[in-house]
């Protein structure tokens, strides 16, 4: 509505513009009228015998020419004068002969707002349509205002009529153009709004309410496309979450359990050690870290939803050990299938939380054994260098496809093989929060390469 008011107040706006040239060229047209038909008047009189003619036919000339009055003047000719027989007081002399325009709009305005008393009699000068180059000739006209000023009123009116109806629809074609290309699209986008706001983790019910599916190329249809896939992104982000929440809730059901069948497995692994059999000695050591090392982690994992990884306990960790562990976690050890190659320097050692680094380890090595799908060559070098300790993992896999790369390290979207998309995720956390940082460095048909920078 607001819309269609300022519209048509702009078009009347532009009417009143209009209106002033216009008015003044009503006045000027109405009295070259006047002046003509009093042409005609003076020719009659000459025509006549001794330029006398009878009162009737005075009457008859000066009531088609609607004035009251009639004089032809020159230096050079014989005056003639057409009128009635009765006083006459001038109220205003005119002289539209060499009138200026801006003069011509003043003296319409006097006479479109009745500056004279009605009644008055008002004073016209022109040029006579029969004189010759250099003729001083002029034509005097006299009429009552009121009678021009009746005709400039009536023409107002008209042109207000007219402007209205120009503006009404104006204004409504405007209007219709404007609330199909912008008001409408516009209160689609607050619908979805709200509607997203009331409920971010339900999706429209049917696929072109969704402001995705926007065809439109303009401006307008790329807000509402960004829009609609910004909504969209997000809701899929609350699902993940909530996801996420739900199964922390199931794994918190089932810790308390799991964490009673690990400390009766625990037990069994310490009568172990009285079995006098060199195998059994010499596999117990790695099976009682193994087993203590899962406790640890059952009781961590419900962090990961709930704050991220906790703050890392540093202490000297051997590498080349720590490896080793997570070659026999993978169960690669004796694996003719998957190769697990080390060039690690001897005695090279980290700064680190060992739990942490091993479960980051463990998760991108068996990320690497998953992409092979059980058949291939992991190869994990180290060294230092400028003060940091440089990791890198190699594998011989089909690669990392371009559209997984871009959210390789975000929760649910880094996996191409099956997983869930967490190992990289939470190892990249645990990397950063010993202040280092893991980077995918190449990526082809050749197989991928990572690497784990440690202060």
């Amino acid at each position: 509505m607001q819309l269609l008011l300022l519209t048509m107040l702009f078009v009347l706006l532009a009417e009143i513009l209009i209106y002033v040239p216009s008015i003044v060229n009503f006045r000027n047209t109405w009295l070259e009228e006047r002046l003509a038909a009093a042409n005609i008047a003076i020719l009659a009189i000459e025509a006549a015998p001794d330029h006398m003619i009878s009162e009737m036919l005075s009457k008859r000339l000066l009531s088609n020419a609607k004035v009251v009055a009639i004089r032809l003047k020159g230096k050079d000719k014989q005056q003639l004068v057409l009128n009635i027989d009765q006083p006459m007081q001038i109220a205003a002399r005119y002289d539209i002969r060499d009138a200026s325009y801006w003069d011509m709009v003043l003296d319409t305005i006097k006479i479109l707002f009745h500056d004279h008393p009605h009644g008055s009699l008002i004073q016209v000068t022109g040029h006579t349509s029969f004189a010759k180059p250099g003729d001083d000739t002029f034509l005097e006209i006299i009429f009552y205002e009121d009678l021009l000023c009746k005709d400039m009123h009536d023409f107002s009116i008209n042109i207000m009529l007219l402007s209205i109806i120009i503006s009404l629809i104006t204004a409504g074609l405007v209007y219709l153009s404007l609330s199909f290309l912008l008001i409408r699209p516009v209160k689609r986008m607050t619908k979805s709004v709200m509607a997203f706001r009331a409920a971010p983790e339900i999706p429209p019910m049917v696929k072109s309410e969704s402001l995705a599916t926007e065809k439109r190329p303009d401006e307008i249809g790329i807000v509402m496309r960004e829009l609609g896939i910004m909504q969209n992104e997000i809701r899929k982000a609350l699902m993940e979450k909530k996801h996420l929440a739900q199964l922390g809730e199931s794994v918190s059901k089932i810790n308390h359990d799991l964490r009673n069948i690990l400390s009766s497995v625990q037990m069994v692994t310490d009568h172990f050690r009285n079995i006098d059999n060199p195998v059994v000695q010499k596999l117990t050591p790695r099976f009682v870290t193994a087993v203590d090392r899962a406790i640890r982690l059952c009781e961590t994992t419900l962090e990961y939803g709930k704050a991220g990884i906790e703050t890392p306990e540093l202490t000297a960790v051997d590498l080349e050990s720590l490896v080793s562990e997570v070659t026999l976690s993978l169960g690669v050890l004796d694996s003719k299938k998957i190769k697990l190659i080390t060039d690690i320097p001897r005695d090279f050692s980290l700064n680190a939380d060992e739990d942490q680094i091993f479960r980051a380890l463990l998760n991108m090595c068996r990320n690497a054994f998953q992409a092979m799908k059980g058949k291939g060559k992991i190869t994990l070098t180290a060294n230092k260098n400028d003060g940091k300790n440089i990791i890198d993992i190699y594998d011989n896999g089909p690669g990392i496809p371009k559209q997984i790369k871009e959210k390789l390290f975000q929760p649910f979207h880094g996996s191409n093989n099956g997983g869930s998309g967490l190992g990289l995720a939470i190892s990249k956390e645990i990397i950063e929060a010993h202040g280092g940082s893991l980077a995918l460095i190449a990526s082809d048909k050749n197989g991928s390469h990572f690497r784990i920078t440690l202060p």
